[in-house]
């Protein structure tokens, strides 16, 4: 029989190896942040100095359930116990604390309020040798610690406090100051996503603060926006084992199909959190318990189904509780999710919908009509390599019109022209400003003018030849491209009645 034999792991060695586990800077600070909002704090706070003090710190306060001495001890061990972990618990494995924390310095404290005591332990990886020794502080080093006076003044709460932020240090070539500042800059807009429905719901919102301004929550669906066009939520039930106990837990999805961009404010825009947002989060929003954890991927259900131009308007929210995370591979940092297999087809439909929808949306404000009868400017048409091909389409109305004005050896010479500029078009810069500026393109103002005053000359023209009346020969012009753009149309209008 195995003799059982004790293999105590080495502290420094295990810690310091533990800071690699890959925590970038703002999902450590939003790692803290769950545990704010799992002791029930309606406010949290996040301190940086204003300045470089040559003393710098990042402190996360909140004023939800504090830990007694024993609590708080606990909750600075490795693999910290808990006797269950309830639906509403954002947590999971007993080390976020400790491995967000040091992932980003060296120094931990955590002080704590409850019953108007305050406690405070601290981990120092210079300090921890050969023993699992933490550092129990005096109230004379409590006090001296960044913001204690701030956790002072509430009837209860955690201050959580970093220090001696070594790899900061590393990675910006000793300008600690300026690398943090642009990373806590960074994390805002992070968290005014991951943490969108806390700070958005109508009942126990929990309240966001950097250095005291208030965050505001990001809404990637645009929910309160006339034009989009949410679908009927739908429910999965998943079975589960626990403790030798089969259970049934339900995973709820939800389709939206975002408003086109030109229905989009600077308001709508600001809420999205960008418009580079419009198509980079794109795909699956995967919840668990309000808590946003991965989002902007379509999970390669499909090849097909990538970060495309074409499916930008396409969200799926999956909302799952916290019964099923080992089904679903959520790993620590709560940054990374795995479809289980049993579900992928059951969303496979889900996603084949909102793409297609969101592949309508984008060509139909700039659909181009293969029949040269079209009205349209331009044409499309398929080589035989089954490439897209664009011409210029001499049926419009508008080039028709500007033709026939010219004798038939001039016209041939401007057909030529037209080819010309047709088989010329600069489609891979077209393409990468597109992407870029994750915009339409748009003419200056220049050309507008030109357009305007052409529009002027046809509107006469009009007039003459058909001996009609102002408001029918614009009810004719203003029919066809490129004068039927409502706002180009109006200034003819204007121009033209005089309205100048």
């Amino acid at each position: 029989m195995a003799t059982r034999v004790k293999n105590i792991p080495s502290p420094a060695i295990l810690m310091n190896s533990m800071r690699s586990i890959g925590y970038s800077f703002k999902a450590a600070v939003a790692d803290i942040l769950d545990n704010s909002i799992s002791a029930s704090a309606k406010n949290t706070w996040i301190y940086f100095p204003a300045y470089d003090c040559g003393n710098l710190y990042l402190a996360i306060l909140d004023d939800g359930f504090g830990m007694s001495k024993s609590e708080l001890f606990n909750a600075m061990k490795y693999g910290s116990e808990k006797e269950f972990y309830g639906e509403k618990d954002l947590g999971r494995f007993g080390i976020g604390l400790k491995s967000a924390s040091l992932s980003q310095c060296k120094v931990l404290t955590v002080l704590s309020k409850k019953d108007s005591k305050i406690n405070a332990y601290r981990w120092d990886l210079d300090a921890v040798k050969d023993e699992w020794e933490c550092l129990e502080l005096t109230e004379s080093e409590m006090q001296e610690c960044p913001c204690y006076e701030k956790l002072e003044e509430l009837s209860q709460g955690t201050l959580v406090l970093w220090q001696n932020f070594d790899i900061a240090y590393k990675k910006s070539n000793g300008h600690t100051y300026e690398y943090l500042s642009e990373k806590l800059e960074e994390c805002e807009g992070h968290l005014r996503l991951i943490f969108h429905r806390f700070m958005s719901r109508k009942t126990n919102p929990v309240s966001f603060y950097i250095n005291d301004d208030k965050l505001t929550g990001y809404d990637p669906f645009l929910e309160n926006h006339s034009k989009t066009d949410p679908k009927k939520p739908s429910e999965i039930p998943v079975t589960y084992e626990e403790n030798g106990v089969e259970k049934k837990a339900y995973i709820r999805v939800q389709q939206y199909i975002l408003p086109h961009q030109n229905d989009l404010d600077k308001k709508d825009i600001e809420l999205l959190g960008g418009i580079e947002a419009l198509k980079d989060n794109q795909g699956f929003f995967i919840y668990r318990n309000d808590r946003l954890i991965i989002y902007g991927t379509w999970f390669r259900l499909s090849s097909r189904y990538v970060n495309n131009e074409l499916y930008k308007y396409g969200r799926i929210k999956v909302d799952i509780p916290n019964s099923l995370d080992e089904i679903w591979d959520i790993d620590i940092k709560k940054q990374n999710a795995v479809i289980p297999k049993n579900i992928i087809n059951l969303l496979r439909k889900s996603v084949m919908n909102v793409c297609e929808i969101s592949k309508e949306k984008t060509g139909k404000r700039a659909r181009l009509e293969s029949d040269a009868d079209s009205a349209g400017i331009w044409t499309k048409n398929v080589s035989r390599n089954g490439k897209d091909i664009f011409h210029i389409n001499t049926q419009a109305p508008f080039i028709k019109g500007f033709l026939d004005s010219f004798r038939d050896e001039d016209r041939a010479k401007i057909l030529r022209f037209i080819d010309v500029i047709s088989s010329n078009l600069p489609f891979d810069d077209i393409y990468v400003s597109v992407c870029n500026k994750n915009n339409e393109t748009e003419a200056d103002e220049g050309i507008n003018d030109s357009l305007i005053m052409m529009g002027i000359e046809q509107f006469h023209t009009i007039k003459e030849t058909r001996q009609c009346s102002d408001d029918v020969a614009l009810e004719k012009l203003c029919k066809y491209p490129p004068f039927n753009d409502e706002r180009t149309a109006k200034e003819i209008r204007r121009r033209i009645k005089g309205d100048e």
